[in-house]
């Protein structure tokens, strides 16, 4: 695994290289990640690397494999990873609104929060009919521009930062997804007149379609969006008409639960 080097002319903080041994450890999964593996990893010596290992373990960020001298990551991780995102409380207040959903019509209901450039899912509901999705699972990330969660997040930012994630996620949206930046500032304007989005077609999953309707805070601003995702042979007229209108009622609903934290058009 190469890790990211510190910027030039800096050195590498201690902070820095604990990050760097948890990606590491990440990337090994569940057979857990040897010294070898961060030796590999890190221009570090050995000792250094102990000490890391040592203070991770102590603090929870990490804990000792099945298979002797490998370490996994800590449940540490998963006391704050529950609060990421979590702002105003907008996961736990979507998370039973998505189950409420996906038992009521039976697809993939999921929570898409903006990242920088990317979309984050912060929750998914699978309903009797689940189908798969850009991301595989909670914390899963796709380049803003794929999905109809994107086109959600990305039809209520400025203009001008919208512009500029999409000149950065350009060249991904084409060789990873074969997804075109016309083709998505279409639907974004479309977003715009209808209040709700649909995604782009590209290269993956395109046995698959979906409806986002976003979540806008006082100004307007996205703070997330409520996305479903469904086989098209499930899209009837009927049906996505009735998925979107218990979309909106359940994003309705989170806004007036939120005691006017968040705003929805």
């Amino acid at each position: 695994m190469t890790t990211r080097n510190a910027p030039k002319g800096q050195a590498p903080s201690t902070l820095t290289h604990a990050m760097q041994v948890l990606q590491i450890t990440a990337v090994q999964g569940q057979r857990g990640a040897s010294i070898d593996d961060y030796l590999d990893g890190l221009a570090l010596s050995r000792p250094t690397i102990y000490r890391l290992l040592k203070g991770l373990k102590e603090q929870g960020f990490l804990r000792p494999a099945p298979i002797r001298g490998r370490y996994l990551l800590g449940y540490e991780l998963l006391v704050l990873g529950s609060q990421a995102g979590n702002g105003a409380g907008l996961r736990d207040l979507t998370r039973p609104r998505l189950l409420s959903l996906a038992q009521q019509f039976g697809d993939s209901f999921y929570l898409f929060a903006p990242d920088g450039v990317n979309a984050v899912c912060l929750e998914v509901q699978n309903g009797e009919y689940p189908v798969g999705s850009f991301v595989r699972a909670t914390g899963g990330r796709v380049p803003l521009g794929v999905g109809q969660a994107s086109i959600a997040l990305l039809a209520h930012l400025d203009d001008q930062e919208g512009a500029s994630i999409l000149r950065r996620n350009a060249e991904r949206l084409e060789q990873d997804y074969r997804i075109s930046l016309d083709d998505v500032r279409v639907e974004i304007e479309r977003s715009r007149r209808v209040g709700y989005a649909r995604g782009v077609e590209g290269s993956q999953l395109p046995e698959y379609t979906g409806l986002a309707v976003p979540v806008l805070d006082h100004s307007g601003h996205p703070l997330g969006a409520l996305s479903c995702s469904m086989l098209k042979s499930r899209m009837t007229e009927a049906h996505r008409r009735n998925v979107l209108q218990g979309m909106q009622d359940e994003v309705r609903g989170l806004v007036q639960q939120a005691s006017g934290l968040l705003y929805v058009e």
